[in-house]
């Protein structure tokens, strides 16, 4: 493939890999149209496996290390207006994919699918690999204050060393991150919206 027909179909992969976690079967099968595309333009068997396609002997064994590995490389590289716009955007798409509101789900991947167009990231790249956490909300609404009672009841129970407070709160946590694809690693604090108190 032309280098940039090889970034599109590395794009794709990446989102489909995410799709195939999230079981998101609707962007699956789009993602899946849009390789075959390409592939039938490359004259390739419909059949060969996507992985043997996408960037060559990268990530061959690990999808979720290619999609995050692959992709990852495009965070950081908005300004931080658009930045803030994609996140708010990311939130909202998050909140319509709780709710399964299709048409919502469209609209906000759509606004999303601009800000990466005016960057050339290629538009399969999955989007939780460029949105932050940073300093920005990536949960819904009602979990965001969910994550900050736990972080907060987590935080006091580490000043007063009580074990078993601490895992309770620190599982819930984990529970909700868990619900949104968040590696168990991120601090919590990153997610946390340490404005508020309660």
């Amino acid at each position: 493939m032309s280098p940039d027909d090889q970034d599109r179909f590395n794009g794709y992969y990446g989102r489909w890999v995410q799709d195939k976690q999230t079981d998101n079967r609707d962007d699956m099968l789009s993602m899946e149209h849009r390789m075959q595309d390409l592939m039938a333009k490359y004259g390739m068997a419909s059949n060969t496996p996507y992985d043997e396609i996408a960037s060559p002997g990268r990530y061959r064994n690990d999808d979720r290390a290619y999609a995050r590995g692959y992709a990852g490389s495009w965070q950081g590289q908005m300004s931080a207006d658009d930045q803030h716009k994609f996140n708010e955007e990311y939130r909202k798409w998050q909140e319509s994919m709780a709710k399964n509101d299709r048409d919502d789900v469209g609209k906000h991947a759509g606004k999303m699918e601009e800000i990466m167009a005016r960057y050339n990231i290629p538009q399969g790249t999955p989007f939780d690999t460029i949105a932050t956490t940073n300093g920005y909300s990536r949960l819904s609404a009602e979990d965001q204050e969910k994550f900050d009672k736990e972080y907060e009841h987590w935080k006091n129970d580490r000043r007063k060393h009580d074990r078993d407070d601490i895992a309770k709160h620190e599982g819930k946590m984990q529970e909700l991150m868990s619900r949104y694809n968040i590696p168990r690693d991120v601090p919590y604090d990153l997610i946390a919206d340490t404005g508020r108190h309660y």
